[in-house]
């Protein structure tokens, strides 16, 4: 074992932003557009799934209700 003496290192000074005000300006206005959009996107995606949703559960509803399907749910309870 032998002891090296270790210089300290003196941490760097953070790097001017590469970037001017009028550059941050657009990032910001170009992520508030996509927000919006996704935003968007997903409320159309929610509100077809409901749609979709309120079809299928009529359509089974009706399935089960109607008076054809009745005797293949009696005969299958027995």
């Amino acid at each position: 074992m032998s002891d090296h003496a270790h210089a300290a290192v003196a941490p760097a000074a953070p790097a001017a932003l590469d970037f001017e005000k009028n550059e941050l300006a657009q990032f910001d206005k170009d992520d508030t557009t996509a927000g919006t959009a996704i935003g968007r996107m997903l409320a159309v995606i929610f509100l077809y799934t409901i749609f979709a949703m309120s079809i299928a559960g009529w359509w089974t509803y009706t399935a089960l209700t109607s008076g054809a399907a009745a005797p293949a749910v009696k005969a299958a309870t027995h």
